[in-house]
């Protein structure tokens, strides 16, 4: 009497079946390329569709819930808009068919801004990019966010306002006691210029702006004549509100916040000078 062996393999762990994903894709390309501001950036559907099948095929459900909505406005254009900011916080987990085997639930922030009521949306589907990125270690052959010398800047200005310069001898104009800068810095205004240029703001935007963050009187003047009356720390108040909103425009979901168009449907406005 021959006895009947089972042979029936068991299902591969959850572990195994992610690593094996890890395994089949490597790089996502930059296929999405902003017209405006001239830079490849990667799409979310291309990380999805990347990403998906290969999930499907192991019977692994990504279950995500938003567990955390915050929206504030940032600023007013020219035409009236209002630019809203959205923050959210999305729990994931990988949930095998097959076994039931789960992950642990992981949390992954997105920030989205838009004129209209895409910001919401922005902020997911950037917390879902990335989420998929960071998990399948997903090379995009972008350059390190080490790298990224805006912030560098940035800093290096707002430390120009606040921070002490050494006086060797005499008094020098614009320079209080304990060698604080007492009226806006060439490095400041620089620095403020590329990023109006950056943003592509246009100078009822960046009045309204100034007036906002250092509380300053505006009207009727010029680029020039907004900065000169500027002390050094407010100068490095306005570099930092600047660069959080240059943040916000590097974000490369559908359309970024520097391409957004008025409300009439035309052009964006055209940035202006301070130097």
């Amino acid at each position: 009497m021959t006895t009947k062996t089972d042979t029936t393999t068991p299902p591969k762990g959850l572990a195994l079946k992610l690593a094996e994903i890890m395994g089949e894709v490597h790089r996502i390309g930059k296929a999405g390329f902003n017209e405006n501001q001239k830079y490849a950036f990667v799409k979310e559907s291309d990380v999805s569709d990347a990403i998906r099948p290969l999930l499907a095929e192991r019977h692994i459900w990504l279950w995500s819930d938003t567990v955390e909505v915050t929206e504030r406005n940032l600023f007013t254009t020219a035409s009236g808009a209002t630019m809203w900011k959205a923050h959210v916080l999305v729990a994931y987990q990988f949930i095998d068919g097959e076994t039931g085997e789960v992950t642990p639930v992981q949390h992954y922030p997105g920030d989205g801004a838009d004129t209209g009521d895409k910001a919401l949306p922005k902020a997911q589907a950037m917390s879902l990019k990335y989420f998929l990125l960071k998990t399948f270690m997903l090379s995009t052959g972008a350059d390190d966010a080490e790298g990224d010398e805006k912030v560098d800047k940035a800093a290096a200005a707002a430390g120009a306002a606040k921070g002490p310069l050494k006086i060797t001898k005499g008094t020098q104009a614009g320079v209080e006691r304990g060698g604080k800068a007492s009226v806006v810095t060439s490095a400041q205004i620089k620095e403020i210029a590329r990023l109006i240029g950056e943003l592509n703001l246009d100078a009822a935007v960046f009045g309204d702006i100034v007036s906002k963050v250092a509380g300053v009187t505006v009207e009727g003047k010029t680029g020039k004549e907004i900065l000169a009356q500027l002390t050094a720390e407010q100068a490095g108040d306005l570099v930092t509100a600047l660069s959080g909103m240059e943040t916000f425009a590097d974000m490369r979901v559908d359309k970024p916040v520097d391409t957004v168009e008025n409300a009439d449907g035309d052009d964006p406005q055209e940035p202006f000078a301070v130097v």
